[in-house]
């Protein structure tokens, strides 16, 4: 099989070439209609017979349980998998699912229901095994600095239909709080990101941003991590933009690997 990779829009765009959105919020709040699944749903790594999917419940409980299915229509009346999961406080209410089982290169559609209430419905795509199939195409992404402006590369290939998956090439996040690496938009924590709380708060900011949570929505993702998923220029025993008045850095790395 050969595979023809097509990068169609890339976020490492300064922020004056980024146009703002002109139907979004100055900051980012989670819309009633999603409760208790505000930050919708993603599928990623998908394979010829498997592929994961992932959603998050706000709830005051220390866990809850999480039915999920899987079908082949968009009705979700041609079940193939379901089963329960259980979303726990350890994990911030975050639930992941390896659904098995699987047909080569074939949509499924997804949902997860808790609390009386369903997530949105995505869509994902197992890999082809190889026979028949010429090309893939596949959007690359990356440095998607929420600070720098709206993500207006994502809305662009939400438009497009002819996408097989999204590659994530890394700096999936930053660390910076406000003011430090672009004002274009506020961030949540306004500060910069050192704990565990701190980065479970900026990627749940991040997933409500509605260009995102719908490219989630529609594709799988393929991700790699970069630097700016813990701190700017990390190394082995440190980073750039690490200090001694900011803790542990194998504590800090640690929170950032997990919530990630």
């Amino acid at each position: 099989m050969r595979l023809l990779i097509v990068p169609l829009l890339f976020l490492s765009l300064p922020a004056t070439a980024q146009i703002a959105h002109p139907m979004a919020p100055e900051r980012n709040g989670p819309d009633p209609a999603l409760e208790p699944f505000f930050h919708g749903v993603a599928s990623g790594d998908p394979e010829s017979d498997r592929v994961v999917i992932w959603t998050r419940v706000t709830t005051d409980s220390l866990s809850l349980d999480v039915q999920w299915r899987v079908a082949l229509d968009t009705g979700m009346t041609q079940i193939v998998a379901d089963g329960w999961v259980v979303a726990s406080d350890l994990h911030d209410h975050t639930v992941k699912v390896d659904v098995t089982g699987l047909q080569p290169f074939t949509f499924y559609y997804y949902e997860f229901e808790a609390a009386n209430a369903r997530s949105i419905r995505g869509r994902t795509r197992t890999l082809p095994t190889g026979v028949g199939v010429d090309s893939l195409r596949f959007a690359v992404v990356s440095c998607s600095n929420y600070a720098h402006g709206w993500f207006n590369a994502y809305q662009r290939i939400t438009e497009r239909n002819d996408v097989f998956a999204v590659i994530h090439l890394g700096d999936y996040i930053y660390e910076y709080g406000n003011g430090e690496f672009g004002n274009e938009r506020p961030l949540e924590p306004p500060v910069e990101v050192l704990s565990l709380n701190d980065y479970r708060v900026r990627h749940s900011y991040y997933k409500l941003d509605p260009d995102l949570m719908r490219l989630h929505q529609q594709y799988p993702f393929l991700s790699v991590w970069d630097d700016h998923e813990s701190a700017n220029n990390a190394w082995i025993g440190g980073a750039e933009n690490h200090d001694a008045g900011e803790g542990d850095w194998f504590d800090r790395k640690s929170a950032s690997v997990k919530v990630y």
